[in-house]
């Protein structure tokens, strides 16, 4: 048997070149993304880049945790903070009794425009990690600040420097270069007064030790000392930390926290979706493989091989096709991943120097998913192929006598039912996270559109072609009845551009109806006539906020500062939204839909406001600030789960300080009738700030968020959409190449090369159709689904197809089946009729 397997492998070579072409990219797609996937996950560790000529580093907590359980069953589920805590006070004077050298680092806001960083450090810290000079010196008076590079700026250049307290000038005495996160250095007190005194970390190193950072006896007993003087109960409790080694790394900023934590749920999609395109093209592929040679069962039926013996030869075939399309496609995933997470580098949904690197286990995992899938897809065709009775051999017409089998039709319902679930879900929780299960959906959908295929293709062909019948007379007729008789072959070749275009439409729509349902829920929000945001760095520092309040005429400006907080969920905490602000004044410049409470209530440092269905008015919510400080707030006001504030909290403004950037993100301007813009433009001018009008900022917004959702799409679509239009060429060729006989058909009856070719061409644009008509009932499905799961948490949301994307992805699948279909037709048509009609299967 095995020889027999073996030999109907070289003799048909050509004819499975195709199956290997689909594995071999289908196992090289999801290798690529499973690789970069895991790639993506822990990252940020790593060795230090700052601390790194420090023993100890004792820094303020930077961990929200949960533990659940007790004993042996105690879980704890932990997230890094984006900001650390600062260290209590007293704990420098106590450590600075340890038998050791000593550098206190402080760390504040501070940007200045052309120079990189928005941190002030001590210059004393600059001893801590490798640095050269590209010019000048270190900062010897208070008005002295030392920039890394690269920059423009040059000693002696006076530059202005944003920070905390306002806007203010500098001079620099020199420039470093260093491989340290980008910092402004100032002298130690200058550090100081503009932390406010608050100390990130205290860099200790043991006197005569090696390299900084070896784990030495003496680095040890520091360490332990160290953990003594800062008592049990810090280290309990997570506000201290002592970490020694690659640990230290965990006292550092981590600005790439937030953006790495979405590159790992956007890599999970497009992992998810490779993995299904890949199944859904491999398995289809070799399914189709399989059926179209019926003919050949019948003989092997007729010269007296056994259904087991057809079924064996069927499985060995693909076991051999399988393993080494598998091998290639491994390697090839391997090869391409580097690349892949290049180019999302450079779209900046992951850090810079984000790089794949070689993982054995996700290749592994995509070699035997292939595998599996190839034989499966195999396996259920050579159950149907052992079937065949020896009298089909004699029939050379490829007609489907019964091409909606018990199994695809329960396949197809299985798929449909599947949906019912993540309807479900969606309806009781509608949310925009939520929107995500309707993406979900539409595969599910794409399945089941493919399974009942042969049962719809029969009337759209029809109905397609009925233009044709008149128009092209027996080249409309000929193609149409080729593609109502042999159903299973129009509905394998239409599966990959259904998927396409399924998916492409599904995602496109469903990100276009989201992002007009965020403009419109924006554009309800915002009462202000005008916006201050700033014009370098993060924001605008309060000094700025007074001077604008100064100004005639501007009857409120009200600064509004985001940051990361985070509550709660089961068994894990979760990253939510928390705005800070006052809450008298936030009424004046955005519409807070209360169901509860009132936002002048929200004042203080122990009050909030949160979305319903969560906590009720009075109630206290438990939850972690940005710095991973954990609060008890008394909830004072409770607003409708739009969906801007679905996962959304305020808190008073005075709760910012030393929680939170000491600046504001944005500030919502009301203007009086008399109020002089000149005046206003000024002041924010001379705060670093610009005034825009609540249209412009808002469309500003819109054009940035567009671009994001265009990147995303690209990073989750871009190579399952190649793979799958590889794949339309891929299936359409193997149909081609396998109607030699056909071909020979119509020619013997009459029809010239060129009427052949038109009959193949017309065909393949039926295909094209019946393809994209599914594809188009997936996507109408997916738009209603999203509008329905967003339309009770914003005020309007109208439906947002990208035509002009979608008309190229179609035109596109269009000139591919085209030629995929007619440039191997016209190969064959070379050779005369009667040699045609002896081409071996």
């Amino acid at each position: 048997m095995i020889r027999l397997v073996w030999h109907t492998v070289r003799a048909r070579k050509g004819s499975l070149v195709g199956t290997f072409v689909a594995l071999t990219l289908g196992v090289a797609l999801l290798a690529a993304m499973a690789l970069t996937l895991v790639s993506s996950v822990g990252g940020g560790g790593g060795r230090p880049t700052w601390y790194v000529d420090a023993d100890v580093v004792v820094a303020g907590g930077g961990t929200v945790s949960v533990t659940t359980g007790s004993g042996e069953d105690r879980e704890t589920a932990s997230l890094r903070t984006a900001t650390a805590r600062g260290l209590p006070s007293g704990l420098r004077d106590r450590l600075a009794g340890l038998d050791a050298s000593l550098v206190l680092d402080f760390a504040a806001y501070a940007t200045a425009p052309g120079a990189p960083g928005d941190t002030v450090r001590p210059w004393s810290a600059a001893a801590l990690h490798a640095y050269g000079w590209v010019a000048g010196g270190p900062p010897r008076g208070a008005r002295d600040v030392v920039l890394s590079a690269p920059t423009a700026h040059r000693p002696g250049a006076e530059i202005t420097v944003v920070t905390g307290r306002g806007v203010e000038r500098f001079v620099v005495s020199g420039v470093l270069r260093t491989d340290a996160p980008a910092a402004l250095y100032t002298a130690d007190a200058v550090a100081e007064e503009l932390a406010d005194g608050r100390v990130a970390a205290v860099a200790l190193n043991a006197p005569g030790t090696g390299p900084a950072g070896a784990s030495t006896p003496s680095v040890m007993s520091l360490a332990d000392a160290a953990r003594a003087v800062v008592g049990d109960t810090a280290l309990e409790d997570g506000s201290v930390q002592v970490l020694t080694g690659d640990d230290r790394r965990r006292a550092e900023p981590d600005p790439d926290a937030e953006r790495r934590t979405e590159a790992v749920a956007l890599l999970a999609a497009t992992t998810g979706l490779a993995g299904f395109v890949s199944i859904f093209v491999v398995s289809g592929t070799f399914a189709y493989a399989v059926t179209a040679r019926r003919h050949e069962f019948g003989l092997l039926r007729a010269a007296g091989a056994t259904p087991r013996q057809v079924f064996r030869i069927v499985l060995g075939e693909a076991l051999t096709v399988g393993v080494l399309a598998s091998l290639a496609g491994g390697a090839l995933g391997a090869a391409i991943a580097p690349d892949f997470a290049a180019r999302l580098a450079r779209t900046g949904f992951v850090p810079s120097d984000f790089t794949a690197r070689f993982v054995f286990w996700p290749v592994a995992a995509a070699f035997g998913t292939g595998l599996g899938v190839a034989l499966l897809g195999a396996w259920v065709a050579a159950r149907r192929a052992g079937r065949v009775r020896p009298v089909e051999a004699l029939r050379d017409a490829a007609v489907d006598r019964r091409p909606m089998t018990t199994a695809r039709a329960l396949a197809g319902l299985l798929a449909l039912g599947c949906c019912v679930p993540l309807v479900a879900v969606l309806v009781a929780n509608p949310s925009a996270d939520a929107v995500a299960l309707i993406m979900i959906t539409a595969l599910f959908l794409i399945v089941a559109c493919a399974m009942f295929a042969p049962l719809v293709v029969p009337p759209l062909v029809s109905l397609l072609s009925a233009p044709l019948s008149g128009s092209s007379g027996a080249v409309g007729l000929l193609a149409g009845h080729g593609a109502r008789a042999a159903v299973l072959r129009t509905a394998a070749t239409a599966a990959p551009i259904l998927v396409t275009v399924g998916i492409a439409g599904s995602t496109l729509t469903g990100l276009g109806t989201l992002q007009a349902a965020t403009q419109n829920t924006a554009r309800e929000r915002i009462t202000a006539e005008a916006l201050t945001i700033p014009v370098t760095g993060k924001g605008l520092p309060d000094a700025s906020v007074a001077a604008l309040r100064e100004v005639p005429g501007v009857s409120a400006a009200v600064p509004v500062t985001e940051s990361r907080v985070y509550v709660r969920d089961g068994d894990e905490p979760e990253g939510w939204t928390g705005y800070y602000s006052s809450g008298a004044d936030l009424a004046a410049v955005l519409d807070v839909p209360l169901v509860a409470g009132s936002l002048a209530d929200l004042a203080g440092t122990d009050t909030v406001a949160v979305p319903e269905g969560r906590w009720e008015l009075g109630e206290t919510a438990e939850l972690w600030l940005g710095d991973s400080t954990p609060a008890r707030l008394r909830v004072v006001a409770v607003f409708e789960r739009q969906l801007d504030l679905s996962e959304t909290v305020l808190l008073p403004s005075r709760l910012r300080d030393r929680h939170a950037l000491p600046v504001a993100d944005v500030v919502y301007l009301r203007l009086a009738p008399d109020a002089s813009l000149e005046q206003v433009h000024a002041a924010a001018a001379a705060g670093a700030g610009t005034v825009v009008d609540t249209g412009s900022y808002l469309s500003a917004a819109g054009e940035e968020e567009a671009r994001v959702n265009r990147q995303a799409s690209v990073a989750m679509l871009g190579l399952s959409l190649v793979y799958t239009g590889i794949a339309i060429a891929n299936t359409l060729v193997m149909a081609t190449r396998d109607r030699a006989r056909e071909f020979a058909t119509i020619r013997l009856a009459g029809a010239t090369r060129r009427q052949v070719l038109w009959v193949v061409g017309t065909e393949a644009v039926l295909v094209t159709c019946i393809g994209v008509l599914l594809a188009a009932v997936v996507t109408a499905v997916t738009a209603l689904g999203a509008r329905h799961g967003l339309a009770d948490i914003a005020p309007s949301v109208p439906l947002a197809v990208p035509w002009a994307p979608l008309a190229g992805i179609v035109l596109t699948c269009l000139v591919t089946a085209v030629l995929a279909s007619v440039i191997p037709a016209a190969l064959l048509l070379r050779r005369r009729p009667a040699e045609l009609a002896g081409v071996r299967e």
